[in-house]
């Protein structure tokens, strides 16, 4: 009888496997499109035990956010929350990441975890070192109450930091949006190699950008020929059309060198 029992559990065994290398290329090395392909390998295999691929959906799904793919991001989490709606553990992650999607959340930071990324916004890193690329603030802000800092992550090929979130665009086609925000550069901070001051070189940039539903990108502004070098705090804007066929609003903040502070962001509709 053991004997036999061998052949049956080790198909199991052998999924949960290649799911552990295929989050290990994803989290540890962050080699996004190749765990996206184990995902999708995984994916493929007859017999497949749903718990895992419910995790391998999911977290293909968190790899497509994190490129910057919305609107397959979007059906990915759509299909988890649909397809296996009864297993909580992945269920529930997907709906709330869907949550996220009807529009701009948390702009005056007053919800969160001083020290952690602020719920609502998310950092293009590696999971296990994003709390340190971004993180809360309640004290030091522009307003009293509450704001980011994000810093530039040092395990990546470009060197810059970035704190954004997205969301649908359907409520706001065919209209004139305004973004604003507070930002500053630090003069000095303290990094794991010692004190780093502010250099002329640093700079910091609001952004926004429309993906449409072909899958290009509608309008699109990143203030990459107005950036911010001041060390005080700066009230930046963004203005700009909407388009028609609009699927998804992305924007946020990037910092290329040093350590930006962002606060009191605003996202409304211009009146005509």
């Amino acid at each position: 009888m053991a004997v036999n029992l061998l052949p049956a559990t080790q198909p199991a065994v052998d999924s949960e496997t290649q799911l552990e290398a295929a989050i290990h290329r994803e989290i540890v090395l962050g080699d996004l499109p190749g765990a996206m392909r184990q995902f999708r390998a995984l994916l493929a295999q007859p017999g497949l035990p749903r718990p895992v691929a419910a995790k391998a959906l999911f977290e293909t799904a968190e790899c497509q956010q994190k490129l910057g793919q919305g609107k397959d991001a979007y059906n990915t989490f759509r299909r988890v929350a649909s397809e296996y709606g009864d297993l909580a553990e992945v269920a529930k992650p997907a709906r709330l990441r869907l949550a996220a999607w009807s529009g701009p959340r948390n702009l005056k930071f007053e919800e969160g975890v001083p020290g952690k990324v602020p719920p609502g916004w998310f950092v293009p890193s590696l999971p296990k070192d994003a709390d340190y690329l971004a993180g809360l603030r309640r004290e030091g802000c522009h307003s009293r109450i509450g704001c980011a800092v994000v810093m530039v992550p040092v395990n990546v090929p470009r060197p810059e930091g970035n704190l954004y979130q997205n969301f649908s665009a359907a409520a706001y086609r065919g209209k004139t949006v305004r973004l604003r925000a507070w930002l500053k550069l630090d003069t000095f901070f303290t990094t794991p190699i010692g004190v780093r001051f502010a250099d002329p070189e640093d700079r910091a940039q609001l952004w926004l950008k429309v993906e449409r539903a072909n899958g290009g990108i509608g309008f699109s502004d990143n203030m990459d020929d107005r950036p911010l070098r001041s060390t005080e705090w700066t009230q930046c804007e963004i203005v700009g059309a909407i388009d028609d066929d609009a699927q998804f609003i992305y924007f946020g903040v990037i910092v290329r060198g040093g350590r930006v502070w962002i606060d009191d962001v605003t996202f409304e509709v211009v009146p005509q």
